[in-house]
Protein backbone atom coordinates (compact mmCIF):
# COMPACT_ATOMS: atom_id res chain seq x y z
CA UNK A 1 0.00 0.00 0.00
CA UNK A 2 1.28 3.48 -0.89
CA UNK A 3 0.83 5.79 2.10
CA UNK A 4 1.31 9.56 2.39
CA UNK A 5 1.64 11.02 5.88
CA UNK A 6 0.98 14.75 6.18
CA UNK A 7 2.43 16.53 9.19
CA UNK A 8 5.18 13.94 9.09
CA UNK A 9 7.74 16.21 10.75
CA UNK A 10 5.91 15.87 14.06
CA UNK A 11 6.53 13.04 16.47
CA UNK A 12 3.16 11.35 15.85
CA UNK A 13 3.44 11.30 12.06
CA UNK A 14 6.98 10.03 12.37
CA UNK A 15 5.94 7.40 14.91
CA UNK A 16 3.32 6.14 12.46
CA UNK A 17 5.95 5.88 9.71
CA UNK A 18 8.21 3.88 12.02
CA UNK A 19 5.28 1.66 13.01
CA UNK A 20 4.20 1.02 9.40
CA UNK A 21 7.67 0.37 7.98
CA UNK A 22 7.77 -3.36 8.88
CA UNK A 23 4.46 -3.86 7.05
CA UNK A 24 6.27 -3.17 3.73
CA UNK A 25 4.12 -0.21 2.79
CA UNK A 26 5.63 2.43 0.52
CA UNK A 27 5.77 5.58 2.61
CA UNK A 28 6.15 9.26 1.84
CA UNK A 29 6.06 12.01 4.44
CA UNK A 30 5.42 15.71 4.05
CA UNK A 31 6.26 18.18 6.78
CA UNK A 32 6.79 21.92 7.08
CA UNK A 33 10.24 21.79 8.70
CA UNK A 34 13.58 20.24 7.91
CA UNK A 35 14.52 17.01 9.67
CA UNK A 36 14.97 17.74 13.36
CA UNK A 37 18.03 16.86 15.46
CA UNK A 38 18.25 13.23 16.54
CA UNK A 39 16.54 13.58 19.95
CA UNK A 40 13.44 14.67 18.03
CA UNK A 41 13.81 12.55 14.89
CA UNK A 42 15.26 9.46 16.66
CA UNK A 43 17.56 9.00 13.68
CA UNK A 44 14.72 7.64 11.53
CA UNK A 45 15.33 8.03 7.79
CA UNK A 46 12.66 7.74 5.13
CA UNK A 47 11.15 9.52 2.12
CA UNK A 48 10.47 12.80 3.90
CA UNK A 49 9.84 15.95 1.85
CA UNK A 50 9.64 19.50 3.10
CA UNK A 51 6.64 21.59 2.08
CA UNK A 52 4.59 24.08 4.05
CA UNK A 53 1.16 22.65 3.31
CA UNK A 54 -0.64 25.98 3.77
CA UNK A 55 1.70 28.20 1.74
CA UNK A 56 2.98 25.56 -0.70
CA UNK A 57 -0.16 23.50 -1.16
CA UNK A 58 0.04 23.21 -4.94
CA UNK A 59 3.66 22.06 -4.85
CA UNK A 60 2.90 19.58 -2.09
CA UNK A 61 -0.17 18.26 -3.89
CA UNK A 62 1.88 17.80 -7.04
CA UNK A 63 4.32 15.62 -5.09
CA UNK A 64 1.41 13.65 -3.63
CA UNK A 65 -0.11 13.06 -7.06
CA UNK A 66 3.26 11.91 -8.36
CA UNK A 67 3.47 9.35 -5.56
CA UNK A 68 -0.05 8.03 -6.38
CA UNK A 69 -1.06 7.08 -2.84
CA UNK A 70 -3.70 4.59 -1.80
CA UNK A 71 -4.05 6.34 1.56
CA UNK A 72 -3.44 9.87 2.88
CA UNK A 73 -3.14 10.28 6.63
CA UNK A 74 -3.33 13.87 7.83
CA UNK A 75 -1.64 14.79 11.11
CA UNK A 76 -0.95 18.34 9.89
CA UNK A 77 -2.46 20.78 12.35
CA UNK A 78 -1.75 23.98 14.19
CA UNK A 79 -1.80 22.75 17.75
CA UNK A 80 0.98 24.67 19.46
CA UNK A 81 -0.07 25.87 22.88
CA UNK A 82 -3.87 25.90 22.92
CA UNK A 83 -4.07 29.28 24.76
CA UNK A 84 -2.37 30.81 21.70
CA UNK A 85 -5.50 30.02 19.70
CA UNK A 86 -7.25 32.86 21.54
CA UNK A 87 -4.54 35.27 20.41
CA UNK A 88 -4.04 34.07 16.82
CA UNK A 89 -7.26 32.20 15.95
CA UNK A 90 -6.87 32.83 12.21
CA UNK A 91 -3.67 30.76 12.10
CA UNK A 92 -5.49 27.82 13.67
CA UNK A 93 -8.47 28.08 11.33
CA UNK A 94 -6.35 28.28 8.19
CA UNK A 95 -4.36 25.14 8.97
CA UNK A 96 -6.91 23.09 10.86
CA UNK A 97 -9.99 23.86 8.75
CA UNK A 98 -9.11 25.22 5.33
CA UNK A 99 -6.31 22.72 4.66
CA UNK A 100 -8.57 19.65 5.17
CA UNK A 101 -11.21 21.34 2.97
CA UNK A 102 -8.65 21.68 0.17
CA UNK A 103 -7.54 18.09 0.55
CA UNK A 104 -11.10 16.76 0.45
CA UNK A 105 -11.85 18.72 -2.72
CA UNK A 106 -9.10 16.88 -4.59
CA UNK A 107 -9.30 13.51 -2.92
CA UNK A 108 -8.89 10.42 -5.08
CA UNK A 109 -7.95 7.85 -2.42
CA UNK A 110 -8.74 6.91 1.18
CA UNK A 111 -8.27 9.72 3.67
CA UNK A 112 -7.66 9.48 7.42
CA UNK A 113 -8.15 12.77 9.18
CA UNK A 114 -6.60 13.06 12.63
CA UNK A 115 -8.97 15.14 14.72
CA UNK A 116 -8.96 15.88 18.44
CA UNK A 117 -10.84 14.70 21.52
CA UNK A 118 -10.89 18.32 22.70
CA UNK A 119 -13.96 18.89 20.52
CA UNK A 120 -16.02 17.17 23.25
CA UNK A 121 -14.97 19.63 25.92
CA UNK A 122 -14.74 18.70 29.59
CA UNK A 123 -16.57 15.60 30.80
CA UNK A 124 -16.75 13.58 34.01
CA UNK A 125 -17.34 10.30 32.15
CA UNK A 126 -15.98 8.75 28.93
CA UNK A 127 -17.89 10.13 25.93
CA UNK A 128 -18.47 8.27 22.68
CA UNK A 129 -18.45 9.50 19.10
CA UNK A 130 -22.09 10.64 19.27
CA UNK A 131 -21.45 13.02 22.17
CA UNK A 132 -22.26 16.68 21.47
CA UNK A 133 -19.54 19.05 20.32
CA UNK A 134 -18.69 21.42 23.20
CA UNK A 135 -15.60 23.36 22.22
CA UNK A 136 -13.88 25.56 24.77
CA UNK A 137 -11.11 27.12 22.65
CA UNK A 138 -10.63 28.36 19.08
CA UNK A 139 -8.26 25.40 18.60
CA UNK A 140 -11.07 22.97 19.40
CA UNK A 141 -13.47 24.93 17.18
CA UNK A 142 -11.04 24.70 14.26
CA UNK A 143 -10.75 20.92 14.67
CA UNK A 144 -14.50 20.43 15.11
CA UNK A 145 -15.30 22.57 12.05
CA UNK A 146 -13.04 20.40 9.88
CA UNK A 147 -14.72 17.26 11.19
CA UNK A 148 -18.18 18.66 10.48
CA UNK A 149 -17.20 19.65 6.95
CA UNK A 150 -15.81 16.20 6.20
CA UNK A 151 -18.90 14.55 7.68
CA UNK A 152 -21.23 16.58 5.44
CA UNK A 153 -19.45 15.19 2.37
CA UNK A 154 -20.70 11.68 3.22
CA UNK A 155 -17.64 10.30 1.44
CA UNK A 156 -17.16 6.62 2.27
CA UNK A 157 -13.41 7.00 1.77
CA UNK A 158 -13.02 9.38 4.73
CA UNK A 159 -12.33 8.26 8.29
CA UNK A 160 -11.99 10.72 11.19
CA UNK A 161 -9.87 9.64 14.16
CA UNK A 162 -10.16 11.55 17.43
CA UNK A 163 -7.27 10.53 19.69
CA UNK A 164 -6.81 11.43 23.31
CA UNK A 165 -3.66 13.30 24.33
CA UNK A 166 -0.75 11.38 22.86
CA UNK A 167 2.93 11.25 23.73
CA UNK A 168 6.08 9.46 22.60
CA UNK A 169 9.86 9.89 22.53
CA UNK A 170 10.83 12.83 20.34
CA UNK A 171 7.87 14.98 21.38
CA UNK A 172 8.57 18.71 21.55
CA UNK A 173 9.52 20.00 24.95
CA UNK A 174 6.62 22.40 25.38
CA UNK A 175 4.32 19.39 25.96
CA UNK A 176 3.84 18.45 29.59
CA UNK A 177 5.45 14.98 29.59
CA UNK A 178 8.68 15.81 27.74
CA UNK A 179 8.81 19.11 29.59
CA UNK A 180 8.74 17.20 32.88
CA UNK A 181 11.56 15.01 31.54
CA UNK A 182 13.50 18.18 30.65
CA UNK A 183 12.95 19.58 34.14
CA UNK A 184 14.13 16.35 35.76
CA UNK A 185 17.28 16.32 33.62
CA UNK A 186 18.25 19.98 33.85
CA UNK A 187 16.93 21.00 37.26
CA UNK A 188 15.05 23.92 35.68
CA UNK A 189 11.62 23.69 37.29
CA UNK A 190 8.57 23.70 35.05
CA UNK A 191 5.38 25.62 35.85
CA UNK A 192 2.63 23.19 36.83
CA UNK A 193 -0.50 25.10 35.89
CA UNK A 194 -3.76 23.91 37.45
CA UNK A 195 -4.55 20.20 37.70
CA UNK A 196 -6.73 19.10 34.76
CA UNK A 197 -7.12 15.41 33.96
CA UNK A 198 -6.66 13.95 30.49
CA UNK A 199 -6.57 10.56 28.82
CA UNK A 200 -2.99 9.90 27.71
CA UNK A 201 -2.12 7.43 24.96
CA UNK A 202 1.26 6.34 23.65
CA UNK A 203 1.64 7.21 19.97
CA UNK A 204 2.41 3.59 19.15
CA UNK A 205 -1.10 2.64 20.27
CA UNK A 206 -2.52 5.39 18.05
CA UNK A 207 -0.43 4.05 15.16
CA UNK A 208 -1.80 0.57 15.80
CA UNK A 209 -5.35 1.93 15.59
CA UNK A 210 -4.61 3.65 12.29
CA UNK A 211 -3.01 0.52 10.85
CA UNK A 212 -6.06 -1.52 11.89
CA UNK A 213 -8.38 0.91 10.08
CA UNK A 214 -6.13 0.83 7.03
CA UNK A 215 -6.61 -2.95 6.88
CA UNK A 216 -10.32 -2.69 7.70
CA UNK A 217 -11.49 0.51 5.97
CA UNK A 218 -14.47 2.08 7.69
CA UNK A 219 -15.96 5.55 7.25
CA UNK A 220 -17.09 7.69 10.16
CA UNK A 221 -15.55 8.80 13.44
CA UNK A 222 -13.45 6.72 15.80
CA UNK A 223 -12.30 7.74 19.26
CA UNK A 224 -8.87 6.33 20.15
CA UNK A 225 -7.83 6.75 23.75
CA UNK A 226 -6.80 5.16 27.01
CA UNK A 227 -9.34 3.79 29.45
CA UNK A 228 -8.71 6.23 32.31
CA UNK A 229 -7.61 9.87 32.63
CA UNK A 230 -4.67 10.99 34.73
CA UNK A 231 -4.22 14.37 36.36
CA UNK A 232 -1.35 16.58 35.26
CA UNK A 233 0.06 16.34 38.79
CA UNK A 234 0.04 12.53 38.53
CA UNK A 235 1.89 12.68 35.21
CA UNK A 236 4.60 14.97 36.60
CA UNK A 237 4.84 12.94 39.80
CA UNK A 238 5.45 9.74 37.83
CA UNK A 239 8.10 11.33 35.59
CA UNK A 240 9.84 12.75 38.67
CA UNK A 241 9.84 9.31 40.32
CA UNK A 242 11.47 7.81 37.23
CA UNK A 243 14.45 10.06 38.00
CA UNK A 244 14.35 9.45 41.76
CA UNK A 245 12.84 12.89 42.40
CA UNK A 246 9.59 14.40 43.65
CA UNK A 247 7.13 16.76 42.03
CA UNK A 248 8.53 19.62 44.13
CA UNK A 249 12.00 18.92 42.74
CA UNK A 250 10.96 19.52 39.14
CA UNK A 251 7.86 21.74 39.19
CA UNK A 252 6.37 24.86 40.70
CA UNK A 253 2.59 24.77 41.09
CA UNK A 254 0.77 27.81 39.70
CA UNK A 255 -2.89 28.72 39.21
CA UNK A 256 -4.73 27.19 36.29
CA UNK A 257 -6.05 29.13 33.33
CA UNK A 258 -9.50 30.73 33.60
CA UNK A 259 -12.22 28.42 32.24
CA UNK A 260 -9.74 25.58 31.80
CA UNK A 261 -11.34 22.21 31.03
CA UNK A 262 -11.27 19.93 34.06
CA UNK A 263 -11.18 16.55 32.30
CA UNK A 264 -10.85 15.17 28.76
CA UNK A 265 -12.08 11.56 28.65
CA UNK A 266 -13.25 9.53 25.67
CA UNK A 267 -14.87 6.14 25.15
CA UNK A 268 -13.04 3.98 22.58
CA UNK A 269 -15.39 0.99 22.56
CA UNK A 270 -16.23 1.48 18.88
CA UNK A 271 -12.70 0.76 17.67
CA UNK A 272 -12.15 -1.86 20.37
CA UNK A 273 -14.95 -3.87 18.75
CA UNK A 274 -12.72 -4.06 15.65
CA UNK A 275 -9.91 -5.61 17.69
CA UNK A 276 -7.88 -2.63 18.93
CA UNK A 277 -6.83 -2.11 22.51
CA UNK A 278 -4.09 0.06 24.04
CA UNK A 279 -1.05 -2.04 24.98
CA UNK A 280 1.35 0.44 26.61
CA UNK A 281 0.24 1.10 30.16
CA UNK A 282 0.84 4.40 31.91
CA UNK A 283 3.90 3.59 34.02
CA UNK A 284 5.66 1.74 31.19
CA UNK A 285 5.07 4.71 28.89
CA UNK A 286 6.47 7.15 31.42
CA UNK A 287 9.46 4.85 31.83
CA UNK A 288 10.10 4.96 28.09
CA UNK A 289 9.96 8.76 28.14
CA UNK A 290 12.49 8.81 30.99
CA UNK A 291 14.73 6.43 29.05
CA UNK A 292 14.56 8.75 26.02
CA UNK A 293 15.48 11.67 28.26
CA UNK A 294 18.50 9.88 29.69
CA UNK A 295 19.72 8.79 26.25
CA UNK A 296 19.63 12.32 24.86
CA UNK A 297 20.16 14.23 28.10
CA UNK A 298 22.96 16.48 26.87
CA UNK A 299 21.24 17.30 23.56
CA UNK A 300 17.88 17.93 25.22
CA UNK A 301 19.55 20.33 27.63
CA UNK A 302 21.44 22.12 24.84
CA UNK A 303 18.38 22.39 22.60
CA UNK A 304 16.02 23.53 25.31
CA UNK A 305 16.13 27.19 24.30
CA UNK A 306 14.93 26.35 20.78
CA UNK A 307 12.46 23.61 21.59
CA UNK A 308 10.91 24.44 24.95
CA UNK A 309 8.20 26.70 23.53
CA UNK A 310 8.14 25.57 19.92
CA UNK A 311 4.76 24.36 18.58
Amino acid sequence: MRVVILGAGGCFGQNLAMYLQPFSHELMGIGRSETKPEPYSLGFEWDYRTYHLVHQFEEAWGAIQGFKPDVIINFAAHAGLVPQSWIYPNEFYVTNLLLPVKIAQRLDCRYFHIGSSEVYGSNTFPVDEDAPIRCSSPYAVSKAAADLHLMTLKDERITIIRPSNCYCPGQSLHRVIPRAVHAAITGHKMPLQGNPSKSYLHAEDLSAAIELLMRNPQPGIFNVGSDSPFSIHKIVEEIASQFGKTTKDIAEVTEGRPNEDACFWINSEKIKKLGWTPTIEFRAGMGEMAKWGRKYASQISELSTDYLMRP
